[in-house]
């Protein structure tokens, strides 16, 4: 299975792999007008999740493409970052009000906003995870933080 998010035409469809030729009426499962033209969803546990560019936070069931949820952040900028899962959370980086984690189950519900006081730089890229460290990057700095002994330490580099 194949899931395709984007376009100008804001949709995401379901596509059944293999087969030879056309195979647009066998293969394609679902189309939907929900999407996204930045950001990836992830599937996890049944459902794809996603920020689209436009700040709302969504939620599909991915074998019938019918919209569990779809809230909007708390944020007036555009979302360029796509998002992440570790464990049962979903990280969602916005631009200008922090990471915004996620339960990652089909209903909204919003565990945390993080922020970094000390900095006002725009978020504009996806987290990357290497073990317990989450490393997210501003217009300016990286930030290495790991959870160590169920604390967080924050490492930030120029």
């Amino acid at each position: 299975m194949v899931y395709c998010l984007g376009g100008r035409q804001n949709r995401c469809i379901a596509v059944k792999l293999g087969g030879r030729g056309d195979v647009t009426d066998s293969h394609k499962l679902w189309e939907v007008n929900i999407g996204a033209n930045v950001t990836s969803p992830i599937y996890y546990d049944g459902h794809l999740y996603w920020a689209s560019d436009k700040a709302i936070a969504n939620c599909l069931d991915a074998k019938t493409g019918e919209a569990v949820y779809r809230k909007r952040l708390n944020t007036r900028a555009r979302i360029y970052a796509s998002i992440v899962r570790v464990g049962e959370r979903l990280y969602v980086t916005t631009r200008d009000q922090g990471v915004v984690v996620l339960d990652a189950k089909p209903e909204y519900r919003e565990l945390a906003v993080n922020t970094i006081e000390t900095d006002s730089n725009l978020m504009n890229a996806s987290p990357a995870i290497s073990g317990n460290q989450l490393l997210l990057r501003t217009d300016s700095y990286l930030y290495c933080i790991r959870e160590m002994n169920n604390q967080t330490q924050t490492g930030e580099v120029n």
